[in-house]
């Protein structure tokens, strides 16, 4: 297993595309040069994706909704939130965007390189072995903990880098991003606990994924900062190990029950989506 974390590692530092894929439309120019422009054109991509899967109940889909909307409050307030250099932190936006995709499509057309880490994710939606909780949480974590320090790393080398102070302040927009409700009613009510008052639920989501994107950034800084090409290496296949061992471990919290299926979420969602 140590061998194969390595031998992945030393596929993403050495082919990583540098751009993101042409078919979506989103090498344009605008998307360079940082320009808002460009995060119309992530969240065009994200709203086509994103259907599909609704009209499915496809458990990709919570994930998918949560992404589409977070990046949707994004592009709102981006002339609010002081950032240092917006443009970097657009770069970002799209690039953080294509990992996403590129893993998604490697998984679900066989070809190309899907992350341990996303396989289990992916695997859990398409066998739906987890709640819409653990579908959300298995999503954040391969995104923010495994894929985001690559990305900050892939700018970095681009001569795009995104500093921490910008890192910080992408947590001001993650806070008012309040999806929980929405994907209870659509998908599965379980994901939003009544019992709790207010945004208490959202709240707990933000904070973990601060403490999240915290960590990201500081395995960003150990890639940035290893000594040489085999020590870096080694920190990505570390980065990859971690992240699918915790998706493991929350695979295994978020499973149904013995004697307990996905059945009365499979047919909620379908009677949410009728009456849509």
């Amino acid at each position: 297993m140590k061998n194969f974390f390595l031998s992945t590692a030393v596929f993403l530092l050495a082919f990583s595309p540098v751009s993101l894929a042409s078919d979506r439309q989103l090498i344009d120019a605008i998307c360079q040069t940082g320009k808002p422009k460009c995060v119309e054109l992530v969240i065009q991509a994200m709203k086509q994706r994103y259907q599909p899967l609704a009209k499915q109940c496809d458990r990709d889909g919570l994930f998918a909704l949560a992404y589409l909307r977070t990046t949707q409050t994004f592009l709102k307030t981006i002339d609010e939130i002081n950032y240092n250099n917006p443009a970097s932190v657009i770069r970002e936006d799209a690039l953080f965007a294509d990992y996403y995709f590129r893993a998604y499509d490697a998984y679900h057309t066989g070809k190309g390189y899907v992350p341990p880490v996303w396989q289990i994710a992916f695997d859990a939606a398409q066998h739906r072995s987890v709640s819409g909780s653990g579908n959300l949480i298995l999503g954040f974590n391969a995104h923010i903990q495994r894929d985001l320090p690559f990305v900050l790393y892939e700018l970095y080398l681009k001569g795009h880098p995104v500093t921490y102070e910008d890192h910080t302040r992408v947590n001001e927009f993650l806070q008012q991003v309040n999806i929980l409700s929405e994907i209870a009613h659509k998908f599965d009510p379980t994901v939003d606990d009544e019992d709790i008052p207010g945004n208490a639920d959202d709240l707990q989501r933000f904070q973990l994924i601060a403490q999240w994107r915290e960590g990201a950034y500081r395995n960003f800084e150990r890639l940035r900062d290893a000594n040489t090409n085999t020590q870096r290496i080694q920190i990505a296949a570390e980065i990859e190990a971690q992240t699918a061992a915790t998706a493991f471990l929350l695979q295994q919290n978020f499973s149904y029950p013995p004697g307990i299926d996905s059945s009365e979420r499979d047919t909620y969602c379908q009677a949410q989506r009728k009456q849509r």
